[in-house]
């Protein structure tokens, strides 16, 4: 993901042979930073399932921006 959000850390969620969920820390309410759940909810058939996944001190439960699936290589 390019622009606003490229050099900001990132939250994954997954493992090296799977891949990786990244997700960008930040409420898409105000900006903040939030607090990443320890785990997301995902499914073969579905994907990630669109729900709050992260809290946010200003706006309470929010869904993190997805930025997309990555293998091990590609995060490096």
């Amino acid at each position: 993901m390019t622009g606003e959000y490229e050099n900001l850390r990132r939250v994954t969620y997954g493992c090296k042979d799977d891949g990786f969920a990244l997700f960008i820390p930040v409420c898409p309410g105000c900006g903040r930073f939030v607090k990443a759940d320890d785990t997301v909810r995902y499914s073969p058939d579905v994907g990630i399932k669109e729900e709050s996944n992260a809290t946010c001190t200003k706006c309470g439960r929010v869904e993190m921006p997805f930025e997309g699936f990555f293998s091990d290589e590609e995060l490096e």
